[in-house]
């Protein structure tokens, strides 16, 4: 049997982790690390998002039918207008006559008492659409031809029905204008009593120094094929014209404000 040899006396120590020779060299330095451009770095791969795709095509799709839709709009419109060819009514004031017209002083102040006869004749130039009015409302006011406050005296308002005017038509608006007993200013009371004296002492040649102005107010919609379209604010002016003025015949245009009051 073999015989086992002997132990070594001075056995090989194991060196510890991180140790290092003294009598070793240096290790070589380490080579620096270049930084490059971002242009050259290697970008990942970014990642899709489906969903935010899909909300942006349904935004643009949503865009292009309301660009779609105004167009088409847009070209019925131009051929609509260039069809009927709209027109807006034409206003006249066929007549205006003061029944009464009263201007009494007393302790308490300047009163004014009067009733209006007015007549408007109102015309539709359109040969393919048709108009229609609500209730007309309108005011007669009194001065020397100007829209001074000072100057202008109020002598009452009243109303007449809707109506509904066809193609080419015209239709005479009459309406009854009263007030009784008012309060107005004394000073342009004073003058409308002056104007009215020198109104009887002249002839019927002479000028007339009262002058009327009749503002009727309503709301004017559209009739195409027997359907109605919805209305607009309108508004009449008629004046300043004298009751002489109106009994030689004269009929004096009136200007029309549709939307603006």
């Amino acid at each position: 049997m073999a015989e086992k040899p002997p132990p070594n006396p001075n056995p090989v120590l194991q060196k510890p982790p991180g140790y290092r020779d003294p009598n070793a060299p240096p290790p070589p330095p380490k080579p620096k690390q270049v930084v490059l451009p971002a242009a050259f770095r290697h970008q990942p791969p970014r990642k899709r998002h489906p969903k935010r795709c899909t909300c942006r095509f349904c935004c643009c799709l949503l865009l292009l039918g309301l660009l779609f839709v105004l167009f088409v709009v847009s070209v019925v419109g131009a051929l609509s207008f260039l069809w009927f060819q709209p027109r807006v009514p034409s206003f006249h004031l066929q007549s205006i006559v003061p029944v009464r017209l009263n201007v009494s002083s007393r302790a308490d102040g300047t009163f004014v008492s009067a009733r209006t006869v007015v007549r408007v004749l109102a015309y539709n130039p359109n040969s393919k659409i048709g108009f229609y009015y609500s209730q007309c409302r309108a005011s007669v006011s009194a001065g020397e031809g100007g829209d001074n406050d000072d100057e202008v005296v109020n002598l009452g308002s009243g109303t007449a029905e809707g109506f509904e005017q066809g193609r080419k038509n015209t239709t005479v608006v009459k309406l009854t204008a009263e007030v009784r007993e008012e309060m107005v200013d004394d000073d342009a009371g004073e003058r409308l009593r002056e104007r009215l004296n020198k109104n009887k002492n002249k002839n019927k040649n002479g000028e007339d120094e009262v002058r009327y102005m009749v503002e009727m107010r309503t709301r004017l919609g559209l009739v195409v094929n027997g359907r109605r379209s919805g209305t607009v604010p309108v508004r009449v002016r008629c004046g300043w014209v004298s009751f002489r003025e109106m009994e030689r015949g004269e009929s004096p245009r009136c200007n029309i404000n549709i939307l603006k009051w």
